[in-house]
């Protein structure tokens, strides 16, 4: 099956600077995929033409199709079109069908079109001039013996409506077929990124279907595609694949939507369960509740029956005798009493050490102790690391929804 490999340049030094994000890239690597092209590299450069001469060349010598955004403007910074022509050796020329397109556009709006908008109907010798309908800078190809070098205009609008209407049959009409490339992110939660990539051995060094991993903070997805001549074979390349990395850590996926969090998951069958949930946090301040919160529907309170951050009285409430500083204990006493006195199916304590950034490499570990009591077999678990900054919370945090889902599959020791 024919192959084309793509790489994707944006120009603009306000996307350097930050002060816009490219969306554009992104999208088009969406319409990419979806052809059956593989994109292997993106890169971003300043309004400068050295530079952005120099990233084309290196292009054209690793990719097949190059397609470059921005650039194309009337102003002295838009300089894609003189980049384009010296990388690839092809002069500048005025495009006749492109001045009169540009000069028509201008003669309908009662607008002056000014000696430097004559520079967007340049466009290098031999290139194949992509009409512009709703914008006026026109796109153009050059292909060059090994490479298709693609220009297209930055506004969001007008580069989509090129890409579709002319970039993205040009691509298919060279790749000769029909091909597809599917993918499907399988979320993961409570293992390491190491400890899959040992697990999954050799699937990561396929190369058709693909298997990657991406690290995200306290999780990580797992990225499986499939290129193919139609959907249909893609789609069972991916079960084949799905199945195998199944086989290796399928006790810890919980999902295949993107984007879908762990606590959306759990939330779920905890509600189709008709558990309820009375939580103490000392340390994290109520980050968990924030979670689990923005996991249910915004007007559903069956969840969280009663949530406790202050807790400096919480010793004398339990009847004074206890020591604050005993975590542990106080963890214990602390979700007996939350669940007596909420008539709640759990109740849940956090109880730990509050310095901020505890456990960071260098300092003295904190610690953080979850007990967790249904009324039957209460337990108590010891998380290593304590504090209150966002990691440190997210981690915890994580500790206790995988322990409410051992709770839920009956797998939890006391």
């Amino acid at each position: 099956m024919p192959t084309l490999n793509a790489e994707i340049v944006t120009s603009g030094t306000e996307i350097l600077l930050g002060d816009i994000v490219d969306t554009n890239a992104a999208w088009i690597a969406q319409q990419l995929r979806e052809a059956g092209v593989n994109l292997y590299y993106k890169t971003t450069v300043g309004d400068n033409e050295p530079r952005l001469r120099g990233v084309i060349e290196l292009g054209m010598t690793r990719s097949d199709v190059i397609i470059v955004t921005g650039g194309l403007g009337p102003t002295v910074d838009d300089v894609t079109r003189d980049a384009i022509a010296n990388a690839t050796g092809r002069p500048l020329e005025l495009h006749a069908d492109a001045l009169a397109t540009l000069e028509a556009r201008f003669a309908r709006f009662g607008a002056t079109m000014t000696d430097n908008n004559r520079q967007q109907a340049m466009i290098p010798h031999g290139a194949i001039l992509i009409e512009n309908p709703v914008g006026t800078a026109p796109g153009f190809i050059v292909e060059t013996e090994h490479c298709a070098v693609i220009a297209l205009p930055g506004v969001p609008r007008e580069m989509k409506q090129l890409m579709t209407d002319s970039v993205l049959p040009y691509l298919r009409a060279r790749l000769g077929s029909q091909a597809v490339i599917r993918r499907r992110i399988l979320r993961t939660f409570g293992i390491g990124e190491s400890t899959i990539d040992h697990r999954l051995g050799e699937l990561l060094r396929r190369s058709n279907p693909t298997v990657g991993l991406a690290a995200q903070t306290g999780q990580c997805d797992i990225r499986i595609a499939a290129r193919a001549e139609d959907p249909v074979t893609a789609e069972a390349m991916l079960d084949n694949i799905e199945a195998e990395v199944r086989h290796a850590v399928g006790e810890f996926i919980y999902s295949t939507t993107p984007g879908e969090s762990y606590e959306s998951v759990l939330v779920r069958a905890l509600q189709a369960a008709s558990v309820t949930l009375a939580l103490l946090e000392t340390n994290t301040r109520g980050a968990l509740a924030a979670r689990l919160i923005a996991a249910a529907a915004p007007d559903d309170n069956r969840l969280l029956k009663q949530v406790v951050i202050e807790v400096d009285a919480l010793p004398a409430l339990l009847g004074g005798a206890l020591e604050a500083e005993d975590h542990q204990a106080l963890a214990r006493q602390a979700a007996s009493w939350l669940r007596t006195v909420s008539d709640a199916t759990l109740g849940i304590a956090l109880v730990g050490t509050s310095g901020v950034d505890e456990g960071v490499f260098g300092r003295e570990a904190g610690a953080t102790w979850l007990a967790i009591d249904d009324g039957v077999r209460p337990a108590i678990i010891h998380i290593p690391f304590g504090g209150q900054d966002d990691y440190t919370h997210v981690r915890i945090g994580n500790q206790t929804l995988m322990t409410l889902r051992r709770w839920l599959d009956g797998r939890l020791a006391a």
